[in-house]
């Protein structure tokens, strides 16, 4: 084949895949509704999977083994419902406290403000607007944002329960599904299984490892927020522990929260800058220091491709693209790396300490 007929079939190639890669992202899109609840079943189904194996072992009834995860879902659920509710019905009935205290630390700052650079500044419309955050009024008129979301969550929920039952049931025969996929030949059967193995393992490891580093995060929060006298303190490290799960962004957000209960609550400005300093340091030690080390090479990701990936998946499926950006990007980077001539990209995707083990 002459060279220049080579290159324009790399060029034409190059560009079907293009526009290939455009259909996809439009139809990931288009189909979030569905594909959304269906890849949180999958990895869920890959992380029960050696549990479900455990109980086959020990001759448990498949049945028997469902119900039990579905309590134990149910149950975690219901905690998480409660914590939320309880929170909420808290904030409510100590509505005029906070009032008091936000007011306080507003004229406070208006006063430093005004002093410091000799302003005449008048906060009093703000002030008055204060009230309305926290009136029945407002709370009724946000009521249906709330139920809307509740109603779109509870579906996907739902959802997501059936795809994962159904591939729960199947999860422990799918060596024999893929060697089916894999046709005659043993040696494709052979690397269909060994790709799967390496996204499963790749994916249980950054989610276990995740869940155990946000559950010493939450943990470690809620400390700080008792130490420090900051209500609350139980939702603030709850928050900071479902705020963890997002890559880069979760980190500065489960700070947030607590460090403006502190503004609110605390009388200096010293105290608060000690407690938000403490505050990032159990996010440094548990999501910077700890987590690198037992995450391990198979689900090293290069930050640019960690940030690029929050944000693409983050566009196409809101927070729940956010929440699934990492294990999706290892399953394309595991992927890729059984594709021939796809090299550069499993390079760019992951990181020169991944390359050099």
């Amino acid at each position: 084949m002459e060279p220049k007929i080579a290159r324009d079939i790399q060029t034409i190639r190059n560009l079907l895949m293009f526009f290939a890669g455009l259909v996809l992202l439009y139809l990931l899109k288009v189909l979030s509704h569905l594909l959304i609840p269906l890849f949180l079943a999958m990895f869920i189904a890959m992380l029960l999977q050696p549990i479900m194996a455990f109980l086959e072992r020990k001759k448990v009834p498949f049945g028997i083994s469902l119900a039990m995860i579905w309590i134990v879902i149910s149950a975690i659920s219901f905690g998480i419902g409660t914590i939320v509710f309880q929170t909420g019905n808290s904030i409510y009935n100590q509505k005029d406290k906070l009032l008091q205290q936000i007011t306080h630390k507003l004229l406070e700052l208006l006063d430093n403000l005004n002093n410091s650079f000799s302003l005449q500044l008048d906060m009093a419309d703000i002030i008055r607007q204060i009230p309305t955050v926290f009136s029945k009024e407002f709370i009724l008129n946000s009521g249906g944002d709330v139920v809307g979301f509740l109603g779109n969550f509870t579906g996907l929920f739902f959802l997501m329960l059936i795809y994962l039952i159904i591939m729960l049931g199947g999860v422990l025969k799918y060596e024999n599904y893929l060697r089916y996929l894999g046709g005659e030949k043993k040696q494709q059967q052979a690397k269909l299984i060994n790709s799967f193995e390496q996204i499963k393992k790749s994916i249980a490891t950054y989610i276990r490892v995740k869940f155990i580093m946000s559950v010493f995060t939450g943990i470690g929060t809620y400390i700080v927020c008792l130490l420090f006298h900051i209500d609350f303190a139980l939702f603030w490290g709850f928050l900071a522990f479902v705020l963890n799960f997002l890559p880069t962004v979760g980190s500065i957000a489960g700070v947030v929260p607590p460090a403006l209960m502190g503004i609110i609550q605390l009388d200096t400005l010293g105290m608060v800058g000690f407690l938000i300093f403490v505050l990032f340091l159990v996010q440094t030690l548990f999501g910077n220091i700890l987590e690198p080390i037992f995450m391990g090479k198979g689900v090293a990701l290069n930050t640019i491709v960690v940030i690029l990936g929050l944000v693409l998946w983050g566009y196409l499926w809101g927070f729940y693209g956010m929440l699934l950006s990492v294990p999706l990007m290892v399953t394309v980077k595991v992927i890729l790396s059984n594709v021939e001539g796809a090299g550069f990209l499993v390079r760019l995707l992951g990181t020169e300490k991944a390359k050099r083990e």
